[in-house]
């Protein structure tokens, strides 16, 4: 951590942007629970809970177009612009408006945290030195898992003792604190050589360099994979944890924040010494194993008390592994390709949640919820086995681009 917290001082536009990412990213975790719970309190459906996820999940297959946007624009006049808009769009939810409109600006809050990812990547290298890659993103791992680690309990607190629109509010203040923060970030334009094709030729570029890179290809679609399984853990983990173990409410709650509790040790162990000796594809492998491993003692788990560490075990692989994809990114595209590649990536890792959210509730209906994780443990495995010749194989690669000063 010594390291870290050196990282950290040295680097003080790098620290304003992690400070910037953790304040919006707890915000959004805070304001994703509160308005869960409003919509199960006001509509109490599951048809209308699964309308509200699938608004804020849907948008992100936008990624290669997001991307495309970053790599023409300065990227902290993106992350500042996103911040802003995504504050204008919570003050409107706050005034808890109707249901199809709520849906349509949740919708677009997630465009506009779309359009965030790939340009937050991108700035990333301009801000540290290329060896300082992999700490730099576990710090951003540990800002980032606020949303799953502290946002639903804040945001729990905030609904119950001050109600959804100040909670709302809250989150907007967040942001408009976040783009404050950003400002410190020195801007970043592309590159003067840096192609302006239209945004709907990005998809195809992304694919096209992607496909040539054999570590970047496997990558993508591995994650699709591995997340089209693991992810049945987002309907199956609450049927185990009520249904099979017999846990409460609460008790399925303290479950899902161990997940998060983990995914932050994930990346704190990288801090505290495998960013100096392993390198990120041998990382992104680790991570692989780890999740197909928990998903596994998730579905013969006897007790709640065993699974809360394995739910934490799933947490670590998961946090690894975002930190270990966004640097083999880092290290082996372009500057002026990272945001289209990055959004290519983030749109296969959500078409696979997308088949994990349909796929889970089938499979939990037609066997078990401890089926659906060994079902889901065995995927990920054959995946893992069949990625690891080339992420052992792969050489350290070079650096896509020297840092900007």
């Amino acid at each position: 951590m010594s390291g870290a917290l050196a990282l950290l001082r040295r680097r003080p536009e790098f620290r304003a942007l992690w400070a910037a990412i953790g304040l919006s990213y707890a915000g959004s975790g805070a304001a994703t629970t509160a308005l869960t719970l409003y919509v199960q309190q006001t509509r109490g459906t599951g048809t209308a809970v699964a309308a509200f996820l699938i608004a804020s999940q849907v948008p992100r297959l936008l990624g290669p177009l997001a991307g495309g946007i970053a790599d023409r624009t300065d990227l902290r006049t993106v992350l500042v612009g996103c911040d802003i808009g995504q504050a204008a769009v919570f003050v409107a939810i706050a005034t808890l408006p109707p249901f199809g409109l709520l849906i349509a600006l949740t919708a677009l809050t997630t465009v506009l945290q779309t359009s965030y990812g790939p340009a937050r990547s991108a700035m990333v290298p301009n801000l540290v030195e290329p060896d300082e890659l992999i700490q730099a993103n576990a710090l951003l791992g540990t800002a980032t898992n606020l949303y799953v680690a502290v946002g639903p309990l804040v945001g729990g607190l905030l609904f119950a003792a001050i109600g959804p629109s100040a909670a709302l509010l809250v989150n907007a203040a967040t942001f408009l604190g976040s783009a404050g923060l950003t400002t410190r970030v020195p801007a970043t334009p592309p590159p003067a050589d840096a192609e302006h094709e239209p945004l709907l030729a990005a998809a195809g570029t992304a694919a096209r360099f992607v496909w040539r890179d054999p570590l970047l290809r496997t990558v993508t679609i591995s994650l699709c994979l591995l997340v089209a399984f693991l992810a049945v853990d987002n309907v199956a983990l609450v049927f185990l944890v009520r249904d099979t173990l017999g846990g409460s409410a609460f008790a399925y709650g303290l479950i899902e924040a161990v997940f998060g509790v983990g995914m932050l040790a994930g990346s704190f162990w990288i801090l505290r010494g495998a960013g100096g000796g392993w390198a990120p594809q041998r990382l992104y492998l680790l991570s692989c194993s780890l999740s197909s491993a928990a998903s596994a003692g998730s579905g013969v788990a006897p007790s709640l008390g065993v699974l809360a560490p394995v739910q934490a075990i799933a947490g670590s692989g998961n946090g690894i592994e975002i930190v270990a994809g966004e640097t083999i990114i880092q290290q082996r595209v372009p500057r002026g390709l990272i945001g289209r590649v990055y959004g290519f990536t983030s749109s296969a890792t959500s078409l696979g949640l997308g088949v994990a959210m349909a796929g889970g509730g089938l499979l939990v209906d037609a066997t078990s919820p401890r089926a659906t994780f060994l079902i889901a443990a065995a995927g990920a495995l054959l995946v893992t086995l069949a990625i690891a010749p080339t992420m052992l194989r792969a050489p350290a690669a070079a650096p896509a681009g020297p840092r900007a000063t």
